[in-house]
């Protein structure tokens, strides 16, 4: 059951929100109109809201990639002969889980050496100590 004071907080919260959703949609549509590069933080700073709370909204998340990407230029998805085919995908993630499972043995072979080379030292050390002192 709601008190009134809990509505009146969840009231004022999305209208705080609105308001928000509402100056980033005007400031991307100005830095638009004035031909202005058109980025997260641009949009967040023109709207004085955080990078973050615009990445947040999937609606001015998606309407800022879009006309981000259309100032850009960006080129289009390669086209399907050049993409790279699943099975050389597969290959190279093969290769790579290979040479992952290598790295590791060797820094396992090097981890046991490091430990011999100290113990050699402390015992170095210790036959040091007990000469000096007989």
């Amino acid at each position: 059951m709601s008190t009134p004071r809990s509505t009146a907080l969840r009231s004022a919260a999305a209208a705080r929100s609105l308001a928000a959703e509402q100056r980033a949609a005007h400031a991307i549509t100005e830095l638009d109109r004035r031909g202005q590069p058109i980025t997260f933080l641009a949009v967040a700073a023109q709207a004085g809201v955080s990078a973050r709370y615009l990445y947040g909204h999937p609606q001015l998340r998606a309407t800022i990639q879009q006309l981000r990407d259309e100032q850009r230029g960006s080129p289009s998805p390669a086209p399907v002969r050049e993409r790279p085919r699943e099975e050389s995908i597969r290959a190279r993630l093969r290769g790579t889980l290979e040479e992952n499972k290598r790295l590791r043995a060797e820094n396992a072979r090097l981890r046991d050496e490091l430990e011999l080379a100290h113990g050699q030292v402390r015992e170095l050390k210790q036959a040091a100590r007990h000469r000096s002192t007989t």
